[in-house]
């Protein structure tokens, strides 16, 4: 079937893309039987079919024992990184792979590593191989950044609340919200090299840190959903204002291709 029309991908073609290639990062800790035997943690998205996942510092900082990162990020330097070990929580990505007669099918892939950045709230995971993707993991494109203007019409996908979602009105998949680039900073225009991330007139709220903020138009990711904005009077999140990171500091060095084909991530300047 053609997903095409004037040249331009259908809308349906973008969104189902998309949520393929979108990911609930999740803990499961052996031994714990909760009600259900995964936590979600974040959001995530893939971006090499060989399984490389774009998420959230913060939220891959879950899994890693604390004196280890401590460690991790006081020697690497700007847009370097470095692998480290997980902590007991075993940490997966876990996709949405459709609906397949009366069953919803969810594979959860393992994470092997991770690499965090140092100046941005970034990271990056490989995943093991799972047979479910025999010919690679779904991916998301990478919008070009001159594309990108204030106005803009875009959107995330992800895990809003976790799996409280799901236990509140029955949410299994992953969500969509839509709104628009408010501000990029510091300004527009700026060069791509002092990009230090987008201002968002779009509701999030947590689970949705780490996933994708792509253009509506093209499915193209540029961002991370990185968080909320908090009023100075009360200490409240501001509702319809949020952050996002540039994905485009990953790209700064070759660390995304070492991750892909399972070389060690490059060490500090």
């Amino acid at each position: 079937m053609d997903t095409r029309k004037g040249g331009t991908r259908a809308p349906q073609a973008i969104y189902d893309a998309v949520k393929k290639a979108t990911v609930a990062i999740v803990a499961e800790v052996p031994g714990n039987i909760p009600r259900r035997p995964f936590t979600i943690i974040g959001s995530g998205f893939c971006i090499r079919s060989e399984g490389v996942v774009i998420t959230c510092e913060h939220v891959f900082k879950a899994f890693v024992e604390p004196e280890s990162y401590q460690r991790l990020m006081q020697s690497i330097g700007r847009n370097d990184g470095q692998a480290v070990t997980v902590k007991s929580i075993v940490p997966h990505a876990m996709f949405y792979s459709g609906v397949h007669g009366t069953e919803i099918r969810m594979d959860a892939v393992s994470i092997a590593t991770g690499v965090a950045m140092k100046d941005f709230d970034l990271a990056a995971l490989k995943l093991h191989t799972h047979p479910a993707f025999p010919q690679g993991y779904p991916t998301l494109p990478i919008a070009d950044y001159g594309e990108l203007h204030e106005m803009m019409e875009v959107a995330t996908c992800g895990f809003p609340l976790g799996e409280a979602l799901h236990d509140q009105i029955g949410t299994v998949t992953s969500s969509f919200t839509k709104g628009m680039i408010s501000s990029i900073i510091p300004a527009q225009g700026i060069a791509l090299r002092h990009l230090r991330g987008f201002q968002l007139d779009l509701t999030a709220t947590n689970g949705n840190s780490g996933g994708p903020v792509f253009s509506l138009a093209t499915g193209r990711v540029f961002g991370v959903l990185q968080g909320g904005v908090i009023h100075p009077e009360n200490s409240q999140i501001v509702q319809g204002l949020t952050k996002a990171e540039p994905i485009y500091p990953l790209f700064d060095t070759d660390l995304i291709d070492r991750l892909a084909h399972g070389l060690p991530a490059p060490g500090p300047r």
